[in-house]
C-alpha cells in the first residue's frame, strides 16, 4: 500500500493483483465479478470509475471515490474478499483443482480462512493533477498492449478496457470519461 491519505471526492489509482500471478481473469464469467464490483461502488457510494483495465491477474482502475464510500483500503478488502469467495465458488464448480490446492496452500488456516486468492498488498495513489492522471490513464490504457501481455495490438481492440471508450467514446463497460 502506498498511499494511507484519504481525501474524500478525489480520484484514485487502485492496483490489486491475483496472489502468485495467476491468470484468474481469463474467461468472461471471472472478468464480470470486476464490472460488479464497479457497479456497486457506483450504485451503492455514487463512485466514478474514469478509466480501467482487467488483466488476466491484476486490476487497475481510476476510481473517483465519493464521501459516501468506505476509504480506499476498506473498498479494496472489501472487493478482494468478494471477489475471492466466487473465484473459489467457479473454481469448484468447474473443478479446477490445481488452482483451488494452490490457493488453499496459501490460505491462513489459524485465521480461519480456507483460500487466499489475493496478494495482500495493493496500491492506492491519489490523483491531484491532470498530469498524474494522464500518466496513469495511459499505462492503464496501454498495459495489454505491452510485449509481455500481447492481449492487443491497439488500446482500444482489448475489451476489458476504459481505452475505447477515450477513444471512440464507446467501450464494452461504461465509465465517467474525464474531459481534458
Amino acid at each position: 500500500m502506498r498511499n494511507k491519505i484519504y481525501i474524500p471526492d478525489q480520484t484514485y489509482f487502485i492496483t490489486f493483483t491475483i496472489l502468485g500471478w495467476r491468470k484468474i481473469f481469463n474467461n468472461e464469467p471471472l472478468i464480470n465479478l470486476v464490472y460488479k464490483w464497479f457497479d456497486y461502488l457506483k450504485i451503492k457510494y455514487g463512485n466514478e470509475i474514469q478509466g480501467y483495465v482487467i488483466m488476466p491477474n491484476h486490476v487497475h482502475a481510476l476510481i473517483k471515490i465519493s464521501s459516501q464510500s468506505p476509504k480506499p483500503a476498506i473498498m479494496i478488502m472489501n472487493a478482494k474478499r468478494f471477489m475471492a469467495y466466487e473465484i473459489v465458488k467457479y473454481l469448484e464448480e468447474f473443478g479446477d483443482r490445481e488452482m483451488l490446492e494452490y490457493f488453499q496452500a496459501s490460505a491462513r488456516v489459524k485465521d480461519g480462512a480456507k483460500h487466499k486468492v489475493f496478494t495482500d498488498s495493493y496500491d492506492s495513489q491519489i490523483i491531484q493533477s491532470l498530469k498524474f492522471f494522464l500518466q496513469k490513464l495511459n499505462y492503464i490504457h496501454n498495459n495489454p498492449c505491452q510485449e509481455k501481455w500481447q492481449l492487443a495490438k491497439a488500446p482500444e481492440e482489448y475489451k476489458h478496457s476504459s481505452a475505447a471508450n477515450y477513444i471512440s467514446g464507446k467501450g464494452f463497460y461504461e465509465v465517467r470519461v474525464v474531459d481534458f
